[in-house]
């Protein structure tokens, strides 16, 4: 009977790995995964700091003092994080595009570690596509949803950086390996 299992097994991850093979392109590789993922991570930083800077202003604590000088700044930083926002929405989808073969591996995870790892990326994925959809929408005043826009947006994008450190510390030995050039890989390797 265990014969038939390991069989089967081999079997199923072969054809799982010539799948993964038809989905390969000279474009999708772990160099051009880490040059998407840092202008999507620099993206999501802008966000994150503008949009802190409008929750603190709109609900300041008792202790803090906002310069009331240059009188545009609020609009200025807002436009800034209403334009990165929408430009996060193709590099999100680029991000996921060099790793969806990824999602076909087998099996899923080897180690406990990948898959932590891959349930923290679950949750970066799943927050960042909530957060720019229910963003999106609110630039049209339109709110489809039965949450307070503004108390999900705020608590998602602490999710979201949260998951996103996470995601890097993992990742970062494959992330200063491609920064420094020091090899191409036809393939995205691991879960960047």
């Amino acid at each position: 009977m265990s014969f038939l299992i390991d069989r089967a097994g081999s079997a199923a991850e072969r054809r799982v790995r010539r799948f993964q093979q038809s989905l390969g392109t000279p474009a999708r590789t772990t160099r051009t995964t880490v040059v998407v993922g840092r202008v999507l991570g620099g993206a999501f930083l802008v966000c994150f700091l503008t949009g802190l800077y409008s929750h603190f202003l709109q609900d300041p604590r008792p202790w803090m003092r906002f310069p009331t000088w240059p009188a545009r700044l609020y609009q200025v930083s807002q436009g800034l994080h209403v334009a990165t926002g929408i430009a996060c929405i193709p590099l999100l989808l680029a991000k996921l595009w060099t790793v969806y073969p990824l999602l076909f591996a087998f099996p899923p995870f080897r180690t406990v570690r990948q898959a932590l790892e891959r349930a923290s990326i679950g949750v970066l994925v799943a927050t960042s596509v909530v957060q720019l959809a229910t963003g999106l929408l609110n630039t049209y005043q339109w709110y489809p949803f039965p949450f307070v826009f503004r108390t999900a947006h705020y608590a998602l994008a602490w999710i979201i950086v949260g998951s996103l450190v996470l995601h890097v510390g993992v990742q970062l030995p494959k992330i200063l390996q491609f920064w420094r050039g020091q090899r191409a890989s036809s393939a995205p390797d691991g879960d960047l």
